[in-house]
């Protein structure tokens, strides 16, 4: 299977690349292996001879969506700077990404509440991944006295409250507007645009001083 994948990587990335605007168009719940091979131009054997079953194929799909955040996140730990300052690094990274891709979150967190097992399984498997680095950074600015000594679990709660919360709510409700058109959008641009962002990180931050 590995040496297929090598072989023809352009069908692979074609029907990974139909199936991720297929999740934005309708989300994951409706996505199904007929449609995704004709979005690509691909036939059924191709799709069953890179992915096997539409499982695999999911999981594929979140995981080559999620690999480049978590590689991100992860230089932050060796580069240079305090403890402080790749915390926030890290969390920026986040921040960027989570603005970028809050649609397809959104459609992931609402593929795991319908019980879609590869979205089920992304979640279940978080913990030891980003939020694990980012305890890393936080015992580190706790090190050297830079943040309140909290349980490191703790302050990753209220950091995530505070920016990883608005950004998650106003990208995982697909349904029509819960406060009415104008007052949710403008509470979807608070929640994503950059600057509001940062101000809340900062305020956050000044928050957690020891």
């Amino acid at each position: 299977m590995n040496d297929g994948i090598r072989a023809n990587p352009p069908t692979r990335e074609r029907l990974l690349a139909a199936g991720h605007a297929l999740v934005l168009r309708h989300g994951m719940q409706r996505l199904t292996v007929r449609e995704v091979a004709a979005a690509a131009g691909a036939n059924l054997g191709s799709f069953v001879y890179h992915f096997g079953t539409r499982e695999r194929f999911c999981q594929s799909l979140i995981e080559e969506w999620y690999a480049p955040l978590l590689q991100s996140v992860a230089t932050v730990a060796g580069s240079e700077g305090s403890g402080l300052e790749r915390l926030r690094r890290a969390i920026l990274r986040l921040v960027d990404f989570g603005i970028e891709h809050h649609l397809f979150f959104g459609r992931v967190l609402a593929a795991a509440a319908a019980r879609e097992p590869a979205a089920c399984a992304f979640l279940g498997s978080l913990a030891g991944r980003h939020p694990r680095l980012l305890l890393h950074f936080i015992g580190a600015a706790q090190s050297e006295g830079q943040i309140s000594e909290a349980p490191p679990l703790q302050v990753l709660c209220f950091l995530m409250a505070a920016i990883g919360l608005p950004l998650v709510l106003a990208g995982a409700w697909q349904g029509p507007p819960l406060f009415g058109k104008r007052l949710s959008a403008a509470l979807g641009r608070v929640a994503r645009e950059r600057d509001c962002v940062i101000q809340r990180l900062d305020w956050a931050m000044r928050g957690l001083a020891p």
